[in-house]
Parts: structure tokens; C-alpha cells; sequence
């Protein structure tokens, strides 16, 4: 025999209904922020125009960085050119000298990520203790690690920057393409 429903039962049940679906909900959310980041894979690339991007004094040391844009068939694209202390998958390597290119497009929300060159000013701001330079969103705090080719490493986003094809000829750096899909623009 079953016991009828009272009212109140039901102003027990409807709070604790509430808070176990916000605290499974925040424990899902935990998980997915700080361990379901996806792996940055070798390359697929669409050509595009040659653009020149850096002469390579311009960026003598590790961690130099210099912003440009690249042309793509859906506008601009603001796009970030690091000189790393080791090679990278998708990156461009000249003699000892290791360099990537990043999209600086979000690809959590499509904001416009900065590099972070101060740890300190880093671990303030966006709640994310490096030890390297990093990609920081303002929006919603998110990190990307150059050195591990634009890796999502921490807040909201899961899928890596894309990358931007690098050539290197007379000690000039050219961008020839971009990664595909190049998110979060053609995301799906």
C-alpha cells in the first residue's frame, strides 16, 4: 500500500529535486572544464593566399609574439604569430628557431583571445596558473597553450585555436593557409 503525496512532502522533495540537478549539473560541468579538453591533431589545411607575416629578427627570442590578420573567404582573420623554445605539430621550424600561428578566435564563443606574456598578470586575470606564455579570453577566462599547438588548457573551451600554415623563404615568415575546420566559424 502506498502513501499518499502530501503537500507537505512535496515542499521537501521539489528544493532537493532542484539542488541535486544544479550540484550534478556542476559536478558534470567541473569534469568537462578541467579534463574533457580535446587533443590538438596534425594539421588539415586549406590553402589560402601568401601573406607575409614576420621577417625572423623581428621575433628573436622564445615566447616573442606578433599579431596579425589573415585573409580568409569569411573575412579577416586576427591571428597570433609565437616564437616557442621547441617544435610543435602544425608549426614551422627554422634552423633552432620553433614558431606557430594561431587563430585568436575563441573557439568556446568567438571572442577575440590576447597573449598573456606575464604569468603573474595571467594567474590574476584569468584564474590559470603557467608556466609559459599563454592565450587568454576575456570573455570567459578561457587558456590556450601555444606550445601544445593552441590546446584548450583551462576554463569553458574543449576544441584547440586553429592553426595557420607557416612558410619560412629569405628570412621571412609567410602564412599560406589556414587549418580545418577552422572553429568556431565553420563549426558544423
Amino acid at each position: 500500500m502506498s502513501r499518499k503525496l502530501t503537500r507537505r512532502d512535496l515542499i521537501w522533495i521539489l528544493p532537493s529535486g532542484v539542488a541535486a540537478g544544479f550540484f550534478g549539473w556542476f559536478g558534470w560541468r567541473t569534469v568537462r572544464i578541467l579534463f574533457l579538453k580535446e587533443r590538438v591533431p596534425e594539421p588539415t589545411w586549406r590553402d589560402g593566399e601568401r601573406v607575409e607575416v614576420a621577417r625572423l629578427e623581428e621575433l628573436e627570442a622564445p615566447w616573442a609574439f606578433k599579431y596579425f590578420t589573415y585573409p580568409t573567404r569569411f573575412g579577416e582573420l586576427k591571428s597570433v604569430l609565437v616564437r616557442l623554445p621547441g617544435p610543435v605539430v602544425g608549426g614551422l621550424s627554422v634552423g633552432e628557431a620553433h614558431f606557430v600561428g594561431l587563430s585568436r578566435i575563441c573557439t568556446h564563443l568567438g571572442c577575440t583571445v590576447n597573449y598573456v606574456p606575464d604569468l603573474e598578470a595571467g594567474a590574476i586575470a584569468y584564474n590559470y596558473r603557467a608556466s609559459n606564455p599563454f592565450l587568454g579570453c576575456p570573455c570567459h577566462f578561457g587558456a590556450f597553450d601555444p606550445a601544445q599547438g593552441g590546446k584548450a588548457v583551462f576554463g569553458p573551451p574543449t576544441l584547440p585555436l586553429p592553426r595557420l600554415r607557416l612558410e619560412a623563404a629569405e628570412g621571412v615568415i609567410y602564412a599560406t593557409g589556414h587549418e580545418e575546420p577552422l572553429y568556431p566559424i565553420e563549426r558544423g
